[in-house]
């Protein structure tokens, strides 16, 4: 029997050591609602965490990128539906020229509306214009990074020439007029599309990795709970028998009357 050294109280006080700290590791997980509350917890967990979530804030960012994108061909859309409805009037006024019963003012007055309109479709074309950029160009949008997945081109570009129209002109200008400026609407169309399915597939990726990142970063709450009341039932016991060991000593006594 030894008095100098009390290895059970020893023992039981490391013991409350341990289960206090794994206690205080737990109530900061489920406080925080982190597996990962500082790098100690998990290092190597907290940079894969880190990078997930580096990633998820750059494809959040490509999809808003892709969402101004869309804007701007809107913008290019309107621009060039109001130049096909100025095609439209032209050809009726052509159209109108043509009548045997014209007479020469008649013609005159029709032929500089149409340059006239002309005029405008030059002036749409040109200040059209989405943040200072001419949307009715061939459009580059970064998307993503510098690869070339993450570059989109849209030729929704208009050469003023093609659908200009001066007073003299015949039908068939006007219907290949007209071909010009669908062809540019198509090409709009279709970079719509592009990036409508481009931001649905980045919003998908968004959410499998912050998925990802939840399962490396978030705790369990369930799982954490029950550890925390495992410790706090430990550290009591331990209490309890740091005073039983405290106790023990005191059988010494006996040996001294």
């Amino acid at each position: 029997m030894r008095i100098n050294t009390n290895v059970g109280a020893l023992n039981s006080s490391h013991q409350i050591f341990v289960n206090q700290v794994a206690s205080q590791g737990s109530m900061r997980k489920l406080s925080s609602g982190l597996r990962i509350a500082r790098a100690a917890d998990d290092a190597a967990g907290l940079a894969i965490a880190n990078k997930l979530r580096t990633q998820s804030r750059s494809l959040n960012q490509a999809a808003a990128n892709a969402d101004q994108g869309s804007a701007m061909l809107q913008i290019a859309e309107g621009g060039a539906n109001t130049i096909q409805r100025i095609i439209e009037r032209q050809k009726e006024l052509i159209t109108q020229k043509l009548n045997s019963s014209s007479d020469s003012s008649t013609s005159a007055t029709i032929e500089a509306e149409i340059s006239t309109l002309s005029a405008e479709v030059a002036r749409i074309a040109n200040s059209t214009t989405f943040l200072g950029t001419t949307v009715l160009a061939s459009l580059t949008f970064q998307v993503a990074d510098v690869s070339a997945n993450g570059i989109l081109t849209v030729n929704a570009s208009l050469t003023v020439s093609t659908v200009s129209l001066v007073g003299t002109a015949t039908l068939a200008q006007a219907d290949s007029a007209m071909d010009a400026i669908n062809s540019v609407l198509t090409s709009i169309g279709a970079g719509q599309n592009r990036l409508d399915f481009t931001q649905t597939n980045l919003k998908s990726s968004v959410v499998n990795i912050r998925s990802a990142e939840s399962t490396v970063r978030d705790v369990d709450m369930a799982e954490e709970m029950a550890s925390f009341t495992r410790n706090k039932i430990l550290s009591q016991a331990a209490q309890a028998m740091m005073s039983q060991a405290n106790q023990s000593t005191e059988s010494v006594l006996s040996l001294l009357k």
